[in-house]
């Protein structure tokens, strides 16, 4: 039987079920206070794994900002007192105005101004990333070489990093920032650059975002760590990777940039320390690191900057002389300078200009004759406006070395050396007494070559000389070409080459020929013509057929009466032989006539005055000799003031014999030679030898005493 509990126990079981309020009261700050702890208990641990998180996020960027900074460094070009790239002056948003420190054309400096302390590089652009392989140099255009092959000896298209501070104005937070600067014209391979470079600029994402019309501006600054002032961004420079001595005067604000900028070009090494301070979670989070990096290649400070913050520098000229009254004219590039204007002047006359805004460096300035003073002068033309004048000048000597040929050579050191000139009258003067070393002279044999400027015009000229005793001939083309036809090796004259060449005057063709006379084989020789030079003289050129009779004084051509002599001259030439010819001032057979000579060709190639001169002096004679007198020339020497050429002339006699190597007359101190002048004369009809001496003795070497010609000698005075 089962048995049922009662009512009442019943009720006392359902009162067993809950809390009574006392309980309750009891329990419930209990629960809460439990409650509270936990919660308190979890915030506590969710702050620390937020600061923690942010400790270690605050090292990470401090200890990436300093790799960043020492790779950069690494491969940088120099340390900077203030950003070498030029920030463009005009108020755009368009050409990288807002890379100034204040996003505008404020500039950074290493220390003190706007951007306090900062690190600033010169750094090379490429053409990839700088840590591949695949990276190449990027160089400036045209500067001095065009893209290409010579390229890599131009100058390298540089840019700069600059790591600086900078507090924001909304937040008051201080950051560290990276910054890339470039040149405007960056990527203008037209003008600028050899290629597009891998780097680009950067500006700060606040002006990028006010203005996205800036297209200059290619990517944003870098934002580095937060929380570090200026005064937290401490950097030193050492000169040298082992040094512990600090480069004070690099990091001087007192100082002036560019002695700070002097300073940082002897540093190799910088020493950088960043101390950032933020707080997270309620806590104050510091991290402090540092790191010391040299630059691997110490030899690169020097390295200009690729546009200067002002109108190029003034560039330097440097001249040389070359071969011919000509200079070479060059100069070094300057940075900045997209072409270069040359001017030049002769003896200080108006100036010319050579080219104007090229990009070109090297000139050739052709003077009209040695002894000229050739002045030059250089401006630099950039973006940014023109230079100041280089200037330079340059003096051409009175002589120049004739290059010989074949073995020929100077003689020696008491005669004349193997040179020419050209004098300010355009008159060319060569001289020299060589011989052939290498055995007998072979005829039609080149002994030298005159350069463009001493060349003969109209035909080859041929010239008489002596030679060892003898008549020698050589003969001077139109290419410049001096060769031997016929002579002596043992010694050679080339002192009587004399002749105006082409290029200054024009000459006037002699006419008319009579009793059979005519030009030679024009023009492959030159038919005879004449030049008055600017000192007055009259000069005969030409090669002519012999008429017939061959007689003595047979006349052969007019001369026009302004050009005839006082005086009858007798001219040493040349003909199959030794010749000679006359210049006659009579009425009836005035201008050049014929006396001894060959029956073929005789030259007519002589520098006379005409009669309207009257600079002449008389000679001071010695030995016994004497003027001949009747119509023949007086004995008497000028030197022309506008080339300070003498000329010699006079029919002499004695009447004894005369004496082998003997003075017939003394020049003064002011009208001789430097060096013995050998030259070839006429006595009594035949070819003799006349020596001028460095003391004025003007020497017989042969000859008799019957009647003696100094007529159409003429050499430079230099003593």
């Amino acid at each position: 039987m089962i048995r049922r509990p009662s009512r009442r126990a019943s009720q006392q079981v359902n009162r067993r079920r809950g809390f009574t309020l006392v309980e309750m009261l009891v329990v419930a700050p209990i629960v809460i206070l439990a409650i509270g702890a936990f919660l308190t208990v979890i915030i506590g641990l969710t702050g620390e794994v937020l600061a923690s998180r942010a400790s270690n996020v605050l090292s990470y960027n401090v200890q990436d900002a300093l790799n960043r900074i020492d790779q950069d460094v690494k491969i940088s070009n120099s340390f900077l007192a203030t950003n070498s790239v030029y920030l463009d002056t005009t108020p755009s948003t368009a050409l990288g105005t807002a890379q100034g420190y204040n996003d505008d054309k404020t500039a950074f400096a290493n220390v003190g101004g706007a951007s306090n302390n900062s690190i600033i590089l010169n750094m090379t652009a490429t053409t990839a990333n700088p840590t591949t392989a695949a990276s190449t140099a990027i160089y400036l255009k045209d500067r001095p070489n065009p893209c290409g092959t010579t390229q890599d000896i131009n100058t390298p298209f540089t840019y700069n990093v600059i790591y600086f501070t900078k507090t924001d104005a909304s937040t008051g937070v201080s950051s560290l920032w990276r910054r890339t600067v470039m040149a405007t014209t960056y990527d203008n391979t037209a003008t600028t650059v050899c290629a597009v470079p891998f780097q680009q600029p950067s500006c700060s994402p606040t002006y990028m975002q006010a203005n996205p019309g800036a297209t200059f501006c290619k990517t944003e600054d870098i934002r580095l760590v937060d929380g570090v002032a200026a005064a937290d961004f401490v950097i030193q420079y050492f000169n040298d990777k082992n040094s512990n001595t600090v480069n004070v005067p690099a990091s001087n604000a007192a100082i002036p940039v560019t002695t700070r900028t002097t300073a940082l070009q002897s540093a190799t090494t910088v020493n950088v320390s960043i101390n950032a301070k933020q707080m997270a979670a309620g806590r104050d989070l510091e991290r402090t690191a540092t790191v010391r990096v040299s630059r691997l290649n110490s030899t690169d400070s020097k390295i200009g900057e690729t546009m200067a913050e002002s109108a190029p520098t003034t560039p330097a000229p440097t001249m040389q002389t070359v071969a011919g009254a000509s200079a070479t004219v060059t100069w070094p590039a300057v940075t900045g300078a997209n072409g270069y204007t040359l001017e030049y002047n002769i003896n200080g006359g108006a100036w010319q200009t050579r080219f104007s805004n090229q990009n070109t460096r090297i000139a050739t300035i052709a003077a009209n004759a040695n002894e000229d003073i050739i002045n030059t002068r250089v401006t630099a033309i950039g973006s940014l406006g023109t230079s100041g004048y280089g200037t330079a000048s340059i003096t051409i000597p009175l002589w120049q070395n004739l290059q010989l040929q074949n073995t020929w050579a100077t003689y020696s050191s008491e005669y004349t050396s193997a040179q020419y000139t050209k004098t300010k009258a355009g008159v060319v003067i060569v001289k020299g007494l060589v011989n052939r070393t290498g055995g007998a002279a072979i005829g039609g044999e080149l002994i030298a070559t005159l350069p463009s400027g001493y060349r003969p015009e109209g035909g080859p000229l041929l010239f008489g000389t002596s030679s060892t005793g003898n008549s020698g001939r050589v003969d001077v083309s139109t290419s410049g070409s001096i060769t031997i036809v016929d002579g002596n090796a043992t010694w050679f004259a080339l002192d009587t080459i004399q002749f105006v060449p082409g290029g200054r005057y024009t000459r006037t063709a002699m006419s008319p020929y009579t009793n059979g006379y005519s030009n030679w084989d024009a023009p492959n020789w030159a038919p005879g013509s004449y030049v008055v030079d600017s000192a007055g003289r009259v000069n005969l050129q030409g090669l002519i057929r012999i008429g017939s009779p061959n007689t003595d004084n047979v006349h052969i051509v007019d001369l026009p009466a302004a050009l005839l002599p006082a005086q009858y001259m007798h001219i040493a030439s040349r003909s199959e032989g030794f010749g000679f010819f006359g210049i006659d001032y009579r009425a009836g057979t005035s201008g050049v006539v014929a006396k001894a000579s060959g029956t073929n060709y005789l030259a007519l190639n002589t520098m006379y005055y005409p009669a309207s001169h009257t600079g002449w002096a008389n000679l001071s004679m010695a030995n016994g000799w004497q003027a001949y007198g009747n119509i023949h020339s007086t004995p008497q020497y000028t030197k022309s003031s506008v080339d300070n050429v003498v000329t010699l002339k006079g029919l002499l006699s004695k009447p004894s014999a005369s004496v082998y190597d003997q003075a017939m007359a003394v020049l003064p101190v002011g009208s001789r030679p430097k060096q013995r002048i050998l030259t070839a004369s006429v006595s009594n009809g035949q070819y003799t030898r006349l020596d001028i001496m460095p003391n004025g003795e003007i020497r017989s070497m042969g000859g008799t005493n019957n009647w003696f010609s100094i007529d159409g000698i003429s050499f430079k005075a230099e003593q």
